[in-house]
């Protein structure tokens, strides 16, 4: 038996010290599971994912990639995920007065020229050398 299936066996990996051995993420309770899905689920999944590469599937994404970016300006502006109220109407309320608000700090900047802010870098995207940024047009 060699040393890595001794230390990932179920006994193995309980001990302390050893979990680290068996999965690439040691502050996970529980070990990492890998899921095998049936034939007719895995081909519906594929055959999903190669839709969404089509034109017509990002044309339709476009809308909405527009209104999460909406409700996510909602909730980091405004603090819409939990309401303020209780009650239907005054939750309502709520609701409209922030769609307000947004739209009015949306107005604001565009008739002051202010920039949108750029999307998040991924820590891989962060490594490219400044030079080649340009280059690429990537964010």
């Amino acid at each position: 038996m060699t040393r890595s299936s001794r230390t990932c066996s179920r006994r193995g990996a309980g001990r302390p010290g050893r979990r680290a051995g068996c999965i690439n993420t040691p502050s996970t309770k529980r070990p990492r599971e890998l899921r095998l899905r049936r034939h007719d689920e895995h081909h519906a999944l594929q055959a999903a994912r190669a839709e969404q590469q089509t034109d017509a599937w990002k044309e339709r994404y476009k809308v909405r990639a527009g209104v999460e970016g909406t409700i996510a300006q909602a909730v980091q502006r405004s603090g819409l995920r939990g309401s303020r109220y209780r009650g239907l109407t005054k939750t309502s309320l709520q609701h409209q007065l922030t769609g307000a608000a947004i739209n009015l700090a949306r107005i604001d900047a565009h008739l002051t020229n202010t920039p949108r802010t750029r999307t998040r870098t991924s820590h891989f995207a962060a490594l490219r050398p400044a030079d080649q940024e340009a280059v690429s047009g990537a964010k």
